[in-house]
């Protein structure tokens, strides 16, 4: 039972959210859909003890072990990925103007994965160890009008070895959402002479970045930095959701030489036509392949938007990265230990749908914008600042807050990943800016977060010791990483 305003808010929300992805269900199978899934949005751990934490009657230890057995249960019993990619590729642009970024993460175990099924060791790239994991692939919707990528198809694979299925798996699905419109973007490692005819071959437009700078595609026996030296740059205008970028872009068209069985020498070899563009941005080079019909860079003004295309999609490719890490970070993905493949499999996919609820369904859900309110000692003592201020109280209520919050944190008094919260460097205060400005930011292990506006109250109606916070700042500045402070407070109302 929901026992404060926000997180009755937050339930009513997610409600409607599950209700437009899961049909015919049944009552338990919803009950518990609901249960996980509000763990797993609001928590801070996907472990199925936590999970299972307010299914318990009381503290003891056969009560903890009926409720984490009842979490497994169900996650062991029901499917509930099978609706989630039918209903993300359903927000897929049938656009020519649309960019998809695809990529390869993992979900990977430090310690060492022992007893859960079908995990096979591989290369874990956001430590740079190998690690026991599985696979996963993700194709999102990216670009300039969009925050955060939007996922329009996830899937997780067994095990380490199945990632050129898992490409054309998801590419298949994609062309058929969209009917082969769009632009696919691909980063380094996948510009293999295979892969690039396989997007020629079946129609696509893509773009790779060049991973083999030494091959030789223009047949002057040069790599592909050498051979492109002597092309003049032309200037091209980038657009992110932050503002435009100023880039230099050149390109010469090449060929990239296939070989469907490399093992005899009498083997044909096809030359698969492709753009070859460099894109340099502060002094920096990026080498691309855009591959697409050749009659879209027959001329000079057709090459130079073709190319302008391939370094925009690039650029728009970032946010497929940023949106793993909140994925593994925001909602735990990677703690979860559970046996089967099927429960892991269950928790990827709540953790993929409730990175979109954070992210796009909740930040346009109507009333979740307002202040809310909850008792001034609901947040944990380690985490809550010594005092809270307004701008209007000045320099001497911000260098007592400065001096305490750099107390607390030389205690050691840090909890739940929250280490202090401190006021940045700054001169005296700007009464004219908003007071949503007066205040610093939550500083956990994984960066700095926008921590929520806040303004006390004392009145009839509030109390003595009531706390209103407003979270819409923290929305509209970052729509996912608001969630590190909100977990807090939910933990502890």
């Amino acid at each position: 039972m929901a026992d404060n305003i926000l997180k009755k808010q937050l339930d009513c929300i997610s409600e409607d959210f599950l209700r437009g992805i899961f049909t015919g269900l049944a009552k338990p199978a919803w009950g518990a859909l609901k249960h996980i899934f509000g763990r797993v949005t609001t928590g801070r751990s996907t472990l199925v003890t936590d999970i299972a934490r307010p299914l318990r009657a009381d503290s003891s230890r056969a009560e903890a072990k009926r409720a984490e057995e009842k979490v497994s249960g169900w996650l062991g019993r029901w499917d509930f990925s099978a609706p989630v990619n039918p209903w993300l590729l359903g927000g897929a642009a049938a656009s020519d103007d649309a960019t998809y970024a695809v990529d390869f993460s993992d979900v990977s175990k430090e310690f060492g994965g022992d007893g859960m099924e079908g995990m096979a060791m591989g290369w874990d790239g956001s430590r740079g160890v190998k690690a026991m994991g599985h696979d996963f692939i993700s194709v999102s919707l990216v670009g300039a009008e969009f925050r955060e990528a939007r996922p329009v198809y996830v899937k997780l694979a067994k095990g380490r070895r199945s990632k050129g299925g898992l490409l054309e798996e998801g590419l298949d699905a994609l062309m058929e959402a969209t009917g082969g419109l769009g632009w696919t973007v691909f980063d380094r490692g996948m510009d293999s002479a295979g892969h690039v005819r396989g997007i020629k071959a079946k129609g696509r437009k893509g773009v790779v970045r060049v991973n083999d700078m030494r091959r030789d595609v223009f047949g002057d026996g040069l790599g592909v930095e050498a051979s492109l030296a002597p092309v003049p740059f032309r200037t091209a205008h980038l657009h992110t959701y932050r503002g435009d970028r100023r880039v230099e872009i050149r390109w010469r068209r090449g060929f990239v030489q296939h070989c469907a069985n490399p093992g005899r020498k009498d083997a044909p070899v096809e030359n698969v036509g492709v753009l070859v563009v460099e894109s340099r941005f502060d002094g920096k080079s990026i080498w691309l392949y855009a591959v697409c019909p050749d009659g879209m860079y027959a001329d000079e003004e057709g090459a130079f938007r073709v190319a302008a295309r391939a370094a925009q999609a690039y650029c728009d490719r970032w946010q497929i990265e940023t949106s793993f890490q909140a994925v593994k970070q925001e909602f735990a993905l990677e703690k979860a230990r559970v046996r089967t493949f099927r429960r892991l499999e269950n928790i990827f996919s709540l953790c993929i749908l409730a990175y979109v609820f954070a992210t796009d369904f909740l930040r346009r859900a109507k009333g979740f914008r307002k202040v809310l309110k909850f008792p001034g000692g609901g947040l944990p003592e380690d985490a809550r600042p010594a005092r809270w201020h307004t701008r209007a109280r000045g320099r001497a209520a911000a260098s007592v807050h400065k001096r305490e919050a750099a107390e607390s944190q030389a205690k050691g008094r840090a909890a739940d990943g929250v280490r202090a919260l401190r006021r940045p460097e700054r001169g005296p205060p700007d009464r004219a800016r908003s007071r949503q400005e007066a205040f610093s930011r939550w500083e956990t292990p994984g960066g700095a977060y926008p921590q929520p506006a806040c303004m006390a109250k004392t009145g009839p109606k509030t109390g003595p010791g009531r706390r209103f916070f407003a979270w819409e700042s923290a929305i509209e500045e970052s729509p996912c990483q608001f969630l590190t402070p909100l977990k807090i407070f939910l933990s502890q109302c």
